[in-house]
C-alpha cells in the first residue's frame, strides 16, 4: 500500500508525491480527473521507461492503480543547481557525459527523450541521472501525440522539435548543447530571444562563454547547430567530441549546491 508522506509538484492535473511503500521511499507520479490523453502519455512513459535500464536513467519500479512508481533518490536536481550560478567546467562536463551516456543507450534502442532539461536531471555527488521520459518518442510503437504538435522546453528545445518534428534523435543532442551551454554561461541559449531563434530567425547572437569555458565553444556550437545534418552524427560522437583538457575525474556536481534537495518525476 502506498501512504502520501508530501506532494513534492503539481502541474494541473499531474501530481508528483513522495510516498512510502513497504517501508521505503518512493515517488508516485500520477493524474488526477479524466483527461484521457494524459492517461494514455503515462502509460506510454511506462512502456518507454521499461526498456531502459542504465545507470544513468532513473528506474521505474512499477506502475499500478493509475500510477508510475519510482525510486527516491536523494540528491539536487540540476535546475536547482544552477539556481546557484553557472557549473564550473569540469562539473558541468562531468553533467553533459553522464546525459549523453544515457542518451546513446536510449537512442541505440529507438528511444528519443524529447524533454532533456535541468529539471529532468538529478544529481548526487558524481553521479547523473536522466529521468521524465513522458514527452518520449518510442520509434517502435505507433505514435500517441499528432505530427506537428510541439511537445517540450523552448529554452532547451531544438528548432525541428519546435516545429512538430519529434523523430530525431539529435534533438535530443541540441537540448544536451543547450543545458550545458546554461551551466556553463549561467542562463540558457539565446535568453528571452529563443522564440525569435525557434520561429526562425538566424540573426539573434549567442553570447560567449566565459573564458574559463571558452574550451567548449566548438563543441557548443556544433551541439546547437540550426541544421539537424550539422549537428554530431549520434550521442557517441558527441560524447567523443566533449571538450579535452578539462579535468573531470572527481569532480562531484553536485557538491557545494547549497539548499540541495530531492528532484523527482514532474
Amino acid at each position: 500500500m502506498l501512504k502520501t508522506v508530501r506532494v513534492l509538484a503539481e502541474n494541473g492535473p499531474v501530481r508528483v508525491e513522495l510516498a512510502r511503500s513497504e517501508g521505503r521511499l518512493v515517488v508516485v507520479k500520477r493524474l488526477f480527473g479524466f483527461h484521457p490523453e494524459l492517461e494514455r502519455r503515462l502509460v506510454r512513459e511506462a512502456e518507454v521507461v521499461r526498456k531502459l535500464d542504465h545507470p544513468n536513467i532513473l528506474p521505474l519500479l512499477e506502475a499500478r492503480d493509475g500510477a508510475l512508481i519510482y525510486p527516491y533518490v536523494p540528491g539536487v536536481s540540476l535546475a536547482t543547481a544552477l539556481e546557484a550560478g553557472r557549473l564550473t567546467a569540469p562539473r558541468a562536463i562531468c553533467v553533459a557525459r553522464g546525459i549523453l551516456q544515457a542518451l546513446a543507450y536510449a537512442h541505440r534502442r529507438g528511444i528519443i527523450h524529447n524533454d532533456v532539461k535541468p529539471g529532468n536531471v538529478i544529481l548526487r555527488g558524481e553521479r547523473v541521472l536522466l529521468f521524465d521520459f513522458g514527452f518520449a518518442k518510442d520509434v517502435g510503437l505507433a505514435a500517441i501525440t499528432e505530427s506537428q504538435t510541439a511537445l517540450g522546453t523552448p529554452s532547451y528545445m531544438a528548432p525541428e522539435q519546435f516545429a512538430g518534428q519529434r523523430s530525431d534523435p539529435r534533438s535530443d543532442l541540441y537540448a544536451v548543447g543547450a543545458l550545458s551551454y546554461h551551466a556553463l554561461a549561467g542562463q540558457p541559449p539565446y535568453g528571452r530571444d529563443v522564440l525569435r531563434v525557434l520561429l526562425g530567425d538566424r540573426t539573434v547572437p549567442l553570447a560567449p562563454l566565459p573564458k574559463d569555458a571558452s574550451a567548449a565553444w566548438p563543441w557548443l556550437s556544433q551541439a546547437l547547430a540550426w541544421e539537424v545534418s550539422d549537428r554530431f552524427a549520434d550521442a557517441k560522437a558527441m560524447l567523443r567530441a566533449l571538450p579535452t583538457g578539462v579535468p573531470t575525474n572527481g569532480a562531484s556536481v553536485s557538491a557545494n549546491v547549497p539548499g540541495a534537495r530531492q528532484r523527482t518525476p514532474a
